[in-house]
């Protein structure tokens, strides 16, 4: 009796720091979604169709170059910075750097994707430096988030996403009725609330977080040469298994306007609001079950199916409320937003999203025992098949070809999913050692 109470304790604490990184990062992401939702649909009215289209192409063009750079880095301050210490913080300022550095270089070479593919009032040399700085901007502003989450402070998630989406509608206002001549309103009113908050962030949340994880770990581990493989290796496996990825879904709004047409582009990119919202559920729960995951691997493991299955119906539930709600939503916007066509858009991008949870989760334990190479072999196939999907059907079905390659390629992820967490169950991987977190 005493020890099946013994072995049950930890499983409950286990679930119960789970649910909880998983609400608060939840309640981060729901921040910046659903004022995506605003900030997209007052864009959309303030904004000509056809300039909101080159303008969304330019911001997925950042988005992308961002997400290559920022998640190789930032994942591994996830699953590092609970060793706390010298070590935490020498983490921390290796992953700033190398993201910086990472970030400028793929947001040059976005810039002159934008530069010569896009319409641009701005001269092509202009072009280049403004997505390149902004690149870096969003970068840091993605890697001090996960930050926040590997120092277990992912309430402070909720205080910089929500703040930077505050001050983003109101700068879009501004700019949209004070200089509406002015060129990328879009990734002017997105990227300077994101510097004002990832300043706040780096001086004084992840510090307090920080100093918070010293008093409770004491320890006094320096940066040395295991760690410094450890990280290097993380960080460039995760960067090539998870940055590409998301690098590969962020610029899908891109690729629409330059295979179809700026129209198309925009309405891809207002429906795509809704996915990237319902893709945050999972991230969530991911991220939380990896952070758990580190120090606890089999408690973890043994929760995760559940998890993933829940998140999977609400997203599914969510998703299908979003598909309902899309008509009203584009006839407020005017003649160049079909209603009934929006609502496939969004219906089948929701679709995508219920249908990744289980591979998000699988993923995230993998990665929390620095098992890189499965995920990155699962996303390579992903890529592969959501590239041949994109060439084949949105130059002759615009949007919805976009949304019908992603729901067709998160089928692979799903079945990839199944497998995987029958594999990671403890039972299953019992006689496997847990490499958490570098000792």
């Amino acid at each position: 009796m005493t020890s099946a109470t013994h072995e049950a304790a930890p499983a409950v604490a286990v679930r119960a720091r789970v649910s909880r990184d998983s609400l608060w990062l939840a309640s981060g992401y729901a921040a910046t979604a659903g004022s995506g939702f605003v900030f997209w649909l007052l864009a959309a009215v303030w904004i000509p169709q056809s300039q909101l289209g080159i303008e969304a192409s330019v911001l997925a063009a950042v988005m992308a170059a961002s997400a290559l750079a920022s998640n190789g880095p930032g994942s591994a301050l996830v699953v590092m910075l609970p060793l706390g210490g010298p070590a935490a913080r020498e983490t921390l300022r290796r992953a700033l750097t190398a993201t910086a550095a990472i970030a400028l270089v793929a947001g040059v070479i976005a810039g002159v994707l934008v530069a010569v593919l896009l319409p641009s009032m701005l001269p092509p040399v202009v072009t280049v430096g403004v997505v390149a700085a902004c690149s870096v901007a969003w970068a840091l502003f993605n890697v001090q988030a996960q930050a926040l989450a590997g120092a277990s402070d992912a309430r402070g998630t909720l205080i910089v996403n929500g703040s930077a989406n505050v001050l983003k509608l109101g700068l879009l206002a501004l700019l949209a009725f004070g200089v509406p001549a002015a060129p990328l309103i879009l990734v002017l009113a997105t990227i300077a609330p994101a510097i004002a908050m990832t300043t706040l962030s780096l001086t004084m949340l992840v510090p307090r977080a920080l100093r918070r994880d010293d008093r409770r770990s004491g320890s006094v581990r320096g940066w040395d040469d295991d760690l410094a493989r450890a990280f290097r290796r993380f960080s460039l496996q995760n960067a090539v298994a998870v940055g590409i990825v998301m690098c590969a879904g962020l610029s899908l709004s891109f690729l629409v306007t330059t295979l179809a047409s700026p129209s198309e582009g925009a309405i891809f990119a207002i429906a795509f609001q809704f996915s990237v919202a319902l893709d945050l559920v999972g991230v969530a729960v991911a991220t939380a079950l990896a952070r758990s995951a580190v120090g606890a691997f089999s408690h973890t493991a043994e929760l995760a199916h559940g998890y993933a299955l829940r998140v999977s119906l609400a997203v599914g539930a969510l998703g299908a409320a979003a598909a309902i709600a899309t008509p009203l939503m584009f006839l407020l916007l005017g003649r160049g937003y079909p209603p009934l066509y929006g609502m496939a858009v969004v219906g089948i991008l929701a679709t995508a999203s219920a249908l990744r949870p289980g591979y998000d989760v699988w993923s995230a334990l993998s990665r929390a025992r620095h098992r890189v190479r499965p995920v990155l072999v699962g996303n390579a196939l992903w890529v592969l098949a959501l590239s041949g999907l994109v060439l084949l059907l949105v130059p002759r079905w615009g949007a919805l070809g976009a949304s019908i390659a992603v729901a067709c390629a998160a089928l692979v992820l799903t079945l990839i999913g199944v497998v995987g967490l029958r594999r990671a169950h403890p039972h299953r991987s019992a006689l496997l050692p847990s490499k958490g977190a570098p000792a």
